[in-house]
């Protein structure tokens, strides 16, 4: 029998890289999460764009907004959102078992909202863009076991949703 090993050191050593990069400044405290990775989200699409508020790279409490727009093909950003986030259109969701999650995230700044696109029911991605705007929940990033970083929105109770394909760099979100 294979056993899974979760490694919290190397899962909180890449999460204290990511937020280091993401701000240009050390990591003062660990938050832990009220909540646990759920067994399953839909995916339902692709994230085109995520927009957030920041004091990254500036003194701490000096906000800017920004908007990272994504630059390479949308289907490389998957969007999976959980049962629990409503996104306030009907979609045509594909069911992801969720296994092997990081046990450590980088909280990187308060999200102020998503633009996406939707696949169909035939699970082509359609051209029509969607924007939700999120109001008292963080934007993150972990870095999964299989290397890919991922981006999460989440609040102290729930996680709402996870992006694909985007990186974090210390020019912000890139891809």
């Amino acid at each position: 029998m294979r056993r899974l090993v979760e490694n919290r050191t190397r899962d909180f050593d890449a999460a204290r890289k990511l937020r280091e990069t993401f701000t240009d400044r050390s990591m003062r405290q660990v938050n832990d999460l009220g909540w646990q990775w759920p067994k399953s989200m839909d995916c339902v699409g692709a994230c085109t764009a995520v927009m957030y508020t920041s004091d990254k790279w500036k003194r701490i409490g000096d906000y800017d907004d920004y908007k990272h727009v994504s630059e390479s093909s949308p289907e490389q950003h998957k969007l999976l959102i959980s049962k629990s986030f409503n996104i306030g259109v009907d979609t045509f969701p594909d069911a992801y078992a969720i296994d092997r999650m990081p046990t450590a995230v980088a909280e990187l700044a308060d999200i102020l909202g998503l633009q996406y696109q939707l696949y169909d029911e035939h699970g082509k991605l359609g051209d029509q863009d969607y924007q939700v705007n999120i109001v008292r929940a963080k934007l993150g990033a972990a870095k999964h076991p299989n290397g890919e970083t991922i981006l999460l929105v989440y609040t102290k109770q729930a996680l709402c949703c996870v992006i694909t394909g985007f990186e974090v760099w210390k020019d912000g979100i890139v891809k």
